[in-house]
């Protein structure tokens, strides 16, 4: 649903912005704080030629978006995308800063992509879009400067044909450039399924806090790429059941429910569920309508709007996704009673393991799956606690308690060290 419109429902800078100026409102964050956050550091826009396969040259635009890097180096993905808009990555960045802050990671935000959709290109070509992307970008990226990783659309063998071109224009192996990597060429154990497992460490909380058995309840997901199936594979194995999902070709449900490892199966071949050959075929709107304990918007942004925020019938909304409900979306929620689980916490999981694979990177080390997961499982549930505890102790959101969370902490850190000025 993203857009070049101004509208308010689609322009999703409207949205980070208001967002974030209602949570400056609740905690009387410092007014120049507030000056800085509002826009982000440097805006950075390239225009590469791509040799096609047929010997044609077309123009592709790319952007990279550094937000804020008060914490530490710029960290955030990098996106393969058509629907991709400046105004889009701006608020992908400032909501990487918050992220990264409520998490107590040493990052700024940061947040960049390829106006291209990815399904139209060969291997050889978007190896060569993603080393020539590098190439024009090498001078705004580095391990202790802005550090990108996977997004929509990417994945770990794009960031190796990256990392691998960063590296060929210095005289050192610097691994630490680029994270969410294969494992063969540094990647950490446990970085491809952290998204989704930092989602379901948010689920579980939630339900131990609401006193709610999660085996044989129902939910929804819409997305099921690396965040949406991995989500739900490790939901199927604290015993729940997906009744629907969705993507950008069609929507399904399924009153028994579906075998969501036969899902990912044919996802990963197909790259899409057009003709997924189980499950009803319902419009979007309805199935935003399924009845159902947990609705999972694990895609796009502004997918959640008002018509369809008025048909939810579930406890629990989980942001997997970045953006996923509008303001209206928000208020309907909470007029209906459903609890909201924000994006900057429940889909923090993959930029936590990024961060482990950085440091293994800067250490020269190679960590087990169990002790990363370990690791991410602790610090997923520390900062969903210090979340709720804000909620329950001043009456507010989820959402303005992540934020103002994230907030007060760089708020301290300007305090300490000052704006800057030279």
């Amino acid at each position: 649903m993203s857009s070049s419109s101004p509208n308010k429902y689609t322009n999703l800078y409207h949205l980070a912005t208001a967002q974030l100026n209602q949570a400056i409102e609740i905690c009387n964050l410092d007014t120049t704080v507030n000056t800085i956050l509002q826009q982000p550091k440097n805006e950075i826009i390239v225009n590469f030629p791509l040799r096609r396969d047929d010997g044609t040259y077309q123009l592709l635009k790319s952007y990279r978006v550094q937000h804020n890097n008060i914490l530490g180096p710029y960290k955030g993905g990098l996106r393969f995308s058509e629907h991709i808009y400046l105004d889009e990555v701006k608020s992908l960045s400032m909501w990487m800063t918050l992220k990264n802050s409520l998490q107590c990671l040493p990052y700024g935000g940061a947040k960049g992509g390829i106006k291209i959709n990815p399904r139209e290109y060969s291997k050889d070509e978007l190896e060569r879009i993603s080393r020539t992307f590098c190439k024009y970008m090498k001078k705004y990226i580095g391990p202790n400067l802005d550090i990108p990783a996977p997004d929509m659309g990417t994945n770990s063998q794009i960031m190796d044909w990256m990392s691998d071109t960063y590296q060929s224009f210095g005289d050192k192996h610097v691994n630490s450039t680029f994270t969410g990597k294969s494992i063969e060429c540094g990647g950490s154990q446990g970085r491809e399924e952290a998204t989704g497992y930092g989602v379901v460490c948010c689920i579980r909380r939630w339900a131990e806090h609401n006193n709610f058995d999660l085996r044989g309840k129902s939910y929804i997901i819409q997305g099921f790429g690396n965040v949406g199936s991995n989500t739900a594979k490790l939901l199927s194995q604290l015993g729940m059941i997906c009744v629907g999902v969705g993507d950008h070709t069609r929507y399904i449900k399924s009153e028994e429910g579906f075998n969501v490892y036969r899902l990912s199966d044919y996802n990963k071949v197909h790259k899409c569920l057009r003709e997924y050959p189980t499950g009803e075929t319902i419009t979007k709107e309805d199935f935003f309508g399924i009845k159902c304990d947990l609705v999972i918007p694990a895609a796009c942004e502004l997918v959640i709007c008002g018509e369809e925020a008025n048909n939810l019938n579930c406890r629990v909304v989980v942001e997997a996704a970045n953006g996923p409900l509008d303001l209206d979306a928000d208020g309907i929620c909470r007029t209906k009673n459903i609890d909201i689980i924000p994006d900057i916490l429940a889909n923090s999981g993959g930029v936590v393991v990024s961060y482990y694979e950085w440091l293994q990177n800067n250490r020269c080390e190679y960590w087990k799956r169990d002790d990363v997961i370990n690791k991410l499982d602790q610090r997923m549930v520390e900062t969903y606690n210090r979340v709720l505890n804000m909620h329950k102790k001043d009456n507010i959101s989820m959402r303005m308690a992540a934020y103002i969370l994230a907030l007060q902490n760089i708020e301290r850190v300007y305090k300490r060290v000052g704006i800057g000025e030279l």
